[in-house]
């Protein structure tokens, strides 16, 4: 790892391309590089080199992925960025106890450091032929099993997609005329996979597969799950027949742990299924220390004090800390991120460097008997800059971060919200051993108490609409505000937020959100809406933000529908498509049913009658 000012740094940089211009390079800031944010793109590679770029912030998510693309014997390069951060500082100190983890500084002795890298050897390892014993087993099994589902579940480097290119060779071998089709993120995730089948398998992406191939067509394998939308590889086991999912066990994806469990345990209830392990590195050897290294770094394996049972009285009183991830011990920081690498589909690695990192990222923590048993973590966001407000309102400029002020006044064209201070409840997450005893509601509560005391505006939550989840908020104070249209890719559920108000202006706007989203609510269930004056504003307001702005169609449906209730488009003189303001189906959908050239064609159509019926129903 690099850590010096930037004209060293891109000094020893220009020296690593000449020694190898193969080089896998990623970067936060070269035009010239693959940019950092692509990095599932190279998953299923092995690469001799790879230089990772950070002149701005340390992308942990592709640290953690793309260290295990690198083969034994070859340099992972680091370059640092030049502010100090507890993130960077961890990583700094982390490297005191692993060998060959170096910090390369202006004033380190590159000679000397080359001679003691080079006299480490590590201990000989045969190189390995394959298959290992541990693969063919599993391709035994694999053919002996034909109807179950395989579940290969692994670190990354330890042979998964080579054990189920060997199989797909031995299926065909097996099972003439039995046609097999792999599926993954895209094509070079699955690489290793193909190259070892031998064109005895073709790949699909998992898209087509959904779109264009009938219920139980193919027979399917399913490489680097983890990368997958959770509900897209539901779908896949509900429509096909799989035959085998790999992937890895500690989230490089940046999917998580939580994916790795909740999945698990849903597709074992949905299918036959046999659990296999493949434990040794392949790609490196079982001495290297750079995986151990990035495991304690990033805090990515479950500790056993996760894993046990917890034995406690439910009727001793919880003690409650408020702080930031950098005021924690180790251990306590450690039981902190696993608590939420466990109970989300979508933790990562960057979790951990954002909450070091991030002043505005706290946590509120619940102990019982001194022992961590529950956590939330919140993010302060809001108190925008006026000059970006009516930008933020028309949706020509989104921030980074402030989710909840910004999806307010863009999707219910409410702008005054981002001049208010809001805390976002990010993460909810409680011990697996004292779940359904109220921790999380209690936490919660204590939340509310701690925002009143600083006197926050508002508080809330956005999140994917399972019904697990609405159930939990149904049970707090918390209002629905809104409910989105568009299913989130990680978790197949709509985008949901909930708040509640503090001060009389945040609560009366609580209110009138609640009103209106439980009236949309009815409405897509085709129950009649009984239309309010609040309703009424709000819904101008809305197709407002259509007809002058840039929120979506599909966003204003139900605004327009609320307004043709007061006020007939025919009564105005107008006329649209009939039945779109009641249509369920997405843009794309609508656009080829109602025979537009284009979503925008057919949305600048609409938005030009929508500024009419404005003019003509003031």
């Amino acid at each position: 790892m690099f850590d010096g000012p930037p004209a060293w740094l891109q000094y020893h940089k220009h020296a690593i391309f000449a020694n190898d211009e193969n080089t896998l390079y990623l970067s936060d800031h070269d035009d010239k590089a693959i940019p950092v944010h692509r990095y599932r793109d190279y998953l299923g590679s092995n690469n001799n080199f790879v230089l990772l770029d950070f002149a701005n912030v340390i992308h942990a998510d592709a640290l953690a992925a793309l260290a295990g693309t690198v083969n034994g014997g070859g340099i992972l390069f680091v370059f640092l960025p030049t502010e100090d951060t507890p993130f960077k500082q961890r990583i700094i100190s982390s490297t005191a106890n692993y060998e060959r983890i170096e910090i390369i500084r202006p004033d380190s002795d590159l000679k000397q450091l080359t001679r003691q890298i080079l006299a480490s050897h590590l201990l000989p390892d045969d190189a390995p032929s394959v298959p290992l014993a541990s693969q063919k087993a599993i391709v035994d099994s694999m053919i002996d099993l034909p109807g179950t589902c395989h579940l290969l579940m692994a670190d990354r480097g330890r042979g998964k997609s080579t054990t189920l290119g060997l199989a797909c060779q031995a299926w065909i071998r097996h099972y003439r005329g039995r046609e097999l089709v792999v599926t993954g993120p895209k094509p070079s995730s699955v690489y290793t996979l193909l190259e070892h089948a031998a064109s005895s398998v073709r790949f699909v992406p998992w898209d087509k597969l959904l779109t264009e191939y009938p219920d139980q067509s193919v027979r399917i394998i399913i490489d680097e799950a983890a990368a997958v939308p959770m509900h897209v590889l539901q779908q896949l086991v509900q429509r096909f027949t799989v035959w085998a999912i790999a992937s890895t066990v500690d989230g490089y994806e940046g999917c998580g742990r939580g994916f790795a469990v909740r999945f698990l345990d849903w597709v074992q209830q949905q299918r036959i299924c046999k659990v296999h392990e493949l434990s040794l590195p392949v790609r490196w050897s079982a001495q290297d220390t750079c995986e151990p290294w990035l495991n304690d770094l990033l805090l990515m394996q479950v500790s056993s004090d996760n894993k046990s049972l917890l034995q406690f009285d439910s009727n001793l009183a919880l003690t409650y800390e408020h702080l930031h991830a950098s005021e924690l011990n180790e251990s306590d920081l450690a039981a902190v991120i696993t608590l939420l690498l466990e109970a989300h589909y979508q933790s990562s690695p960057n979790d951990l460097r954002l909450l070091l990192d991030d002043n505005q990222q706290r946590l509120v923590i619940a102990r019982r008997q001194q022992t961590l048993v529950g956590v939330i973590w919140y993010s302060i966001e809001g108190e925008l800059p006026p000059s970006l407000h009516e930008d933020i309102r028309i949706g020509k400029r989104r921030l980074n971060g402030h989710i909840l002020p910004q999806a307010i006044a863009f999707y219910l064209q409410q702008q005054n919200v981002l001049n208010w201070c809001w805390w976002r409840v990010t993460r909810i997450a409680v011990h697996n051993s004292v779940r359904r005893q109220g921790i999380g509601l209690n936490l919660l509560e204590r939340l509310n108490q701690i925002a009143k005391e600083a006197k926050v505006e508002s508080l809330g939550s956005s999140f994917g609409a399972s019904p697990e989840v609405l159930d939990f908020w149904s049970q707090t104070p918390y209002k629905l505000i809104r409910m989105g249209r568009k299913l989130n890719m990680a978790s197949g559920y709509p985008n949901a937020i909930v708040a509640f108000g503090f001060s009389s202006n945040s609560k009366e706007l609580v209110k009138t959100l609640h009103e209106y989203a439980h009236a949309e609510l009815d409405w897509k269930r085709h129950i009649t809406v009984a239309v309010t004056s609040n309703i009424h504003k709000l819904a101008r307001g809305i197709l407002t933000g259509f007809a002058y702005g840039n929120l979506p169609f599909t966003e204003a449906q139900f605004a327009w529908s609320v307004c043709d209730m007061k006020m007939p488009i025919q009564t105005a003189g107008l006329t649209i498509p009939g039945q779109i303001l009641s249509a369920t189906e997405d843009l794309a959908r609508l656009t080829q049913r109602y025979g537009y050239s284009s979503q925008q064609t057919m949305q600048n159509q609409l938005r030009q009658i929508a500024r009419e019926y404005l003019e003509l129903t003031r």
